[in-house]
C-alpha cells in the first residue's frame, strides 16, 4: 500500500483554478502515510525523490466550457524526518501520530486566473482583472484503515490577493491492489468562505461595468463535489504510470455565478513517474 504516497504528483505551478482543485483533491493522498510507510516506499533510504512528466486535459477555468491539454512536469523530494518539497505539495513537514493517523503542515501556491482565459469559445474574463497566485498555508489530517483513506485539508491565503479559507473532506478507497495494478476510487467535498467565493465567482459593481457580467455576490458554503478513479501501473520498481479520471460538480453560490457556464466538468490526467 505505497500507492497513496505518489498520487499528489500531478500539477506544476503556476496553476489555474481547475488545476488547484485537482491539487487540493490529491494532496492529502500524497501526504498520507508518508511516515509509517516510508521504509517500504523508499527501501530504507533517508531521502526519496520522484520526477514525472505527463499531461492533463481539463477546463481552462472551473465552470468553463473550453478544455485544454496542459503538460504536467513534476519533481518532489522528501526526507524520512517528514520534510518535503516539490511542485505538487509545496514546502512542508508531515508527522505520523501512529500507523493510522498522520498530519502535515505546508506552504503552497494558490490558483490563478487571467483576463484572457476563456470561459467559452467567444467569452473571456476581460474586465474582471487578473487573479494572481500567492502563498497559502495548509493543514492536512489523514486517517487510514485497511484500504480506506479519510482526509481533511484546510487552506488559507496569506496575502491580500488570495484571502479566504477552504475545507475539503475526502474519502479514497483502494478497490484493487497488486504488484501489477492498483485501482483507487476518489471522492471529495469542498466548502469555502465568502472571501474565496467572491474572488473566484463573485462580480463587483465595478467589474460588472467593465466586463458585461451581471453583478453577483457569492456567499460561503459548499462549492464543489468531486468523484474520480485513479489507476496505477508499475512498469518497473522505480517507474510507474499514474492516470486519473474525475468529475467535478460546482455547488451552491459557485454554481449560480454568472461566471459559470457549465456546472459540471470532467478531467483526465496521465503521468509517467520515476522514483529513486
Amino acid at each position: 500500500m505505497r500507492y497513496p504516497l505518489i498520487l499528489s504528483l500531478l500539477l506544476l505551478s503556476p496553476m489555474s483554478q481547475a488545476e488547484e482543485v485537482a491539487l487540493n483533491s490529491n494532496i492529502e493522498q500524497g501526504l498520507s502515510r508518508l511516515q509509517s510507510l516510508w521504509a517500504e516506499a523508499s527501501d530504507g533510504q533517508n531521502w526519496q525523490i520522484a520526477a514525472g512528466l505527463g499531461v492533463a486535459y481539463s477546463p481552462e477555468v472551473m465552470g468553463g466550457d473550453v478544455y485544454k491539454a496542459t503538460p504536467i512536469p513534476s519533481f518532489d523530494i522528501a526526507h524520512r524526518s517528514g520534510f518535503f518539497l516539490g511542485t505538487s505539495k509545496g514546502l512542508g513537514w508531515s508527522y505520523a501520530v501512529n500507523p493510522d493517523w498522520q498530519a502535515a503542515i505546508f506552504l503552497a501556491p494558490s490558483g490563478a486566473r487571467e483576463e484572457k482565459d476563456q470561459l467559452t469559445d467567444k467569452k473571456t474574463f476581460k474586465g474582471m482583472g487578473d487573479i494572481k497566485s500567492a502563498a497559502q498555508a495548509g493543514l492536512a489530517l489523514n486517517y487510514a484503515v485497511a484500504d480506506l483513506n479519510l482526509s481533511m485539508l484546510m487552506l488559507t491565503g496569506l496575502s491580500d490577493k488570495n484571502r479566504g479559507e477552504q475545507l475539503t473532506l475526502s474519502a479514497d478507497y483502494t478497490v484493487y491492489g497488486s504488484e501489477h495494478f492498483a485501482l483507487i476510487l476518489n471522492s471529495a467535498l469542498t466548502a469555502s468562505n465568502s472571501d474565496y467565493q467572491q474572488r473566484w465567482y463573485g462580480v463587483t459593481a465595478q467589474q460588472a461595468k467593465q466586463s458585461g457580467f451581471k453583478a453577483y455576490n457569492a456567499g460561503s458554503g459548499l462549492n464543489l463535489g468531486t468523484v474520480g478513479i485513479t489507476g496505477i501501473v508499475p512498469i518497473s520498481k522505480q517507474l510507474r504510470l499514474i492516470s486519473n479520471l474525475s468529475y467535478n460538480q460546482l455547488l451552491g453560490d459557485a454554481a449560480d455565478s454568472p461566471l459559470v457556464t457549465s456546472k459540471g466538468s470532467g478531467a483526465f490526467s496521465a503521468l509517467l513517474q520515476y522514483t529513486w
